[in-house]
């Protein structure tokens, strides 16, 4: 089954892999979803767009709770329930931009039932850092009120710690901090630009490189131990400024969410596309009907029970269009 986000629209799809809806949730009243994660119940966390926002649905698409805060682009599930979100919150401070106002990021850790219990700030992270101190210097951040816009978070544990890989977006960085110390202890930039979705992969670094290539998209897998390509996926036409995503599945192939167009793709490591959707509901833009993009898409874990599930039809979503 593969689990994918509208972006423009709040609703989720999961279908299987004959594109076939199996189930859906919708719950009015948001731009749109960025991520949603699916649990073995059936229940939905999701991350709205437009109102940063995080709520928990169930399969009915009722609201099990919500966390009306700052929270946006992504979010993680741990294998013992907890859950990981970027969250921002509006500060100032005297030191930085001579006290003017801006959106400061952390990344925030949510019980199952959505009680915040740990939240470590990004920028306080790099201040903390004894070797990355001086990033934010050597790449300065631009200069409106959301400097960092991180975009992705990736948590993982080595030697009894919590670290969590992150996508900084503005300074084309890509950086781990430790949850525990509040300090970024690695942080690179390589030949991408505005990138999403960084993941680690047998060592290397997965993300999706919106605007490397200038009006070219590609999936970048980076060698870390030689600062070379070790894999991408690009073709005539591929491209998406917004969102896009990728998810490297266990036999080797990449699910890849070409986010603006609306399409998903399944390639090999030789490039071959072995599957492919387009998203078969379209929406009217200055009169000409196109397909509705696509935020992020994921392949669920082989052996995945939907037996909760209800089935559905795309003329039944499609009400959701208009009034977002």
């Amino acid at each position: 089954f593969t689990l994918y986000t509208w972006s423009e629209g709040p609703a989720a799809v999961l279908i299987d892999m004959e594109g076939t809806i199996v189930h859906s949730w919708s719950y009015p009243g948001f731009k749109s979803w960025a991520r949603a994660r699916v649990l073995e119940n059936g229940d939905l966390l999701v991350i709205t767009v437009g109102y940063p926002h995080l709520m928990k649905l169930n399969s009915r698409s009722d609201l099990i709770w919500e966390w009306n805060k700052a929270a946006h682009h992504d979010l993680e599930v741990q294998p013992d329930g907890t859950r990981a979100v970027l969250v921002q919150e509006t500060a100032s401070r005297p030191h930085f931009r001579g006290g003017e106002t801006f959106l400061s990021e952390s990344v925030l850790l949510l019980a199952p039932d959505g009680t915040p219990t740990r939240r470590v700030s990004i920028l306080e992270g790099f201040e903390r850092s004894r070797e990355y101190s001086d990033w934010l210097e050597k790449h300065p951040l631009p200069d409106d009120r959301d400097p960092l816009h991180t975009n992705s978070v990736e948590i993982f544990h080595e030697n009894g710690r919590m670290f969590a890989l992150l996508s900084i977006r503005n300074i084309d960085t890509v950086a781990v901090l430790d949850m525990e110390a509040i300090e970024i202890v690695w942080a690179t930039t390589g030949p991408w630009h505005k990138q999403h979705e960084a993941r680690f992969v047998g060592g290397n670094l997965l993300l999706f490189d919106n605007l490397g290539l200038g009006d070219q998209s590609r999936v970048l897998e980076f060698d870390l131990d030689t600062f070379e390509v070790a894999w991408s996926f690009t073709e005539p036409g591929f491209f998406t400024k917004r969102f896009g995503a990728q998810q490297r599945l266990p036999g080797g192939n990449t699910l890849i969410s070409e986010s603006e167009k609306g399409r998903l793709v399944e390639v090999t490591r030789d490039g071959r596309i072995v599957w492919e959707y387009v998203n078969p509901v379209s929406t009217e833009v200055e009169g000409s009907e196109v397909v509705l993009g696509i935020a992020r898409a994921e392949r669920l874990q082989a052996g995945f029970t939907v037996d909760w599930a209800k089935g559905g039809d795309y003329q039944q979503l499609s009400v959701l269009k208009s009034g977002f």
